[in-house]
């Protein structure tokens, strides 16, 4: 049933293009299992170029959705809080947009997710939790227990301590809470070592009114775990991301990015190009028949048959005339006909060979040859 509205946020920074892949991949999963309406909220910078917006709008729309845009610039005060913190260096300044959420969209209640995450399930299971009078509701962080020495440094409690890749905000009662931005830059300077700035500043400020939610809605993903995908939210918190080839989710990144403006074009395998052959002329030339009426001459021809014409000589007395071979001098031989009068001598063509052919009993004549006499052959 499409009765319900869903409100989904997305924030990251686009430096070289790949994080609005990431997004689009993360909204056409959610899209795929979902059938309640979803509005989105996309948070940026201006990295976010206007082709990968217009892609996300595209996908969105295609699945009958809304999106929204809101251009984030951190405030000089945040900047100065986190002036001292050197681990943004990995983190990058998008992940610090969710802390600004409050504040940049006006709903009661939102879901956010990171980019390294896929849904396999409804996500209306997670929308429809009520959050009582808790800040968020969150999955426990699984890899506690190899930073839980380094959490209570920062004061927090490794009980309660929740991971920030998939969270639901009530962002009523946060506005309700007058000092928590504050009390977020009152963490940042207080611990510059921090080495999770946005995920150790919402655990002090809401960790202590926080909703733990079951692991399926934040499961963590790492190579060679084998684990099953299904019914449940993936995250590839790790390093090996789930658009790495050697991730469990390869497979099902690849398959929902078909789904996508950003999915490869598929190219047709090449086929043999059809030639129409048309026959010209009596030496069986032919010709290739392209588009646009262009055509080129095929360097082909039928083989010709060659054939060696003999003359015979005819006996005396007989109607058709015989040639006869004799010498005109003592430098070349000459071809007579027979006739009743005379032989008429070889024509000559101004210095010219002539260019017909003869047959081996025939010479060609030049001007520089004597022409002969007239014979009476009588």
């Amino acid at each position: 049933m499409r009765d319900q509205m869903i409100e989904l946020a997305l924030a990251f920074n686009d430096k070289d293009g790949s994080y609005s892949e990431h997004a689009g991949v993360v909204l056409a999963s959610v899209f795929r299992h979902t059938g309640s309406p979803v509005n989105v909220h996309i948070l940026h910078d201006e990295t976010l170029t206007e082709e990968n917006k217009n892609r996300l709008t595209e996908l969105v729309s295609g699945f009958n959705n809304n999106i929204h845009f809101y251009p984030v610039t951190i405030p000089p005060e945040m900047a100065e809080a986190l002036s001292g913190t050197g681990s943004l260096d990995r983190w990058t300044w998008g992940s610090l947009y969710r802390l600004l959420l409050p504040s940049l969209i006006q709903v009661d209640k939102v879901i956010y997710l990171d980019c390294d995450v896929l849904v396999n399930m409804d996500i209306a299971e997670l929308w429809n939790i009520d959050l009582n009078g808790y800040y968020l509701a969150a999955v426990r962080d699984q890899g506690i227990l190899g930073i839980a020495g380094l959490v209570m440094t920062y004061g927090l409690n490794p009980e309660t301590y929740f991971n920030s890749g998939v969270i639901v905000f009530a962002l009523n009662n946060i506005r309700q809470k007058m000092n928590w931005y504050e009390e977020t830059l009152h963490f940042w300077r207080s611990y510059p070592g921090t080495t999770m700035p946005d995920q150790d500043a919402l655990n002090h400020v809401f960790g202590g009114n926080s909703l733990l939610l079951d692991e399926r809605f934040n499961s963590f993903c790492l190579p060679g775990s084998g684990q099953d995908l299904n019914n449940k939210i993936v995250h590839f918190a790790g390093d090996t991301k789930m658009w790495d080839p050697l991730s469990e989710g390869y497979g099902l990144y690849q398959e929902l990015l078909g789904l996508t403006p950003w999915k490869t074009p598929v190219v047709p395998p090449a086929t043999p190009r059809t030639i129409k052959k048309r026959r010209v002329g009596a030496h069986g030339r032919y010709y290739l028949a392209k588009p646009g009426n262009r055509k080129k001459r095929l360097e082909r021809r039928r083989p010709m048959q060659k054939t060696k014409r003999v003359r015979k000589i005819k006996p005396a007395g007989t109607k058709r005339l015989k040639t006869i071979r004799f010498s005109l001098n003592a430098q070349a031989p000459g071809t007579r006909r027979k006739s009743k009068r005379t032989a008429m001598a070889p024509r000559i063509y101004h210095g010219r060979i002539r260019s017909k052919k003869q047959g081996p009993n025939h010479i060609l004549w030049s001007s520089k040859m004597p022409a002969p006499p007239f014979l009476d052959l009588r």
